[in-house]
């Protein structure tokens, strides 16, 4: 019997295999889900609680790509993240404010849902 797969916090790099495909095996369309910023580690929790859905997440840096993660350790212009067009609707479900809350506009709380 095989234990757990540990991974000591280490990104999983199994965004190709857990990406869905379409009928003729070609790689499922992205579609922008959100516009986020880093410096809160709003992007970071998102991306893990769609992966936790088992929604993949790709994210895309502005301009300078991950030079500014590298230098200041998160992206000054924020994260695009980017999720299968079929699982789109399931994303914002699960990342839309819950009834009756208010989004905190000094998070710049999910701009583009």
């Amino acid at each position: 019997m095989d234990g757990p797969k540990l991974s000591w916090g280490k990104t999983e790099l199994d965004l190709p295999e857990r990406w869905p495909k379409r009928s003729d095996g070609a790689p499922e369309a992205p579609a922008l889900l959100a516009h986020l910023m880093e410096w809160n580690c709003e992007a970071g929790l998102t991306e893990q609680l769609l992966r936790a859905y088992d929604i993949p997440v790709l994210t895309a840096r502005g301009n300078l790509g991950s030079l500014g993660t590298i230098v200041l350790g998160f992206s000054g212009e924020g994260v695009d993240l980017y999720v299968p067009e079929s699982m789109l609707e399931d994303a914002r479900n699960l990342t839309a404010p819950v009834d009756g809350a208010e989004p905190d506009d000094e998070t710049n709380a999910q701009e583009s849902i």
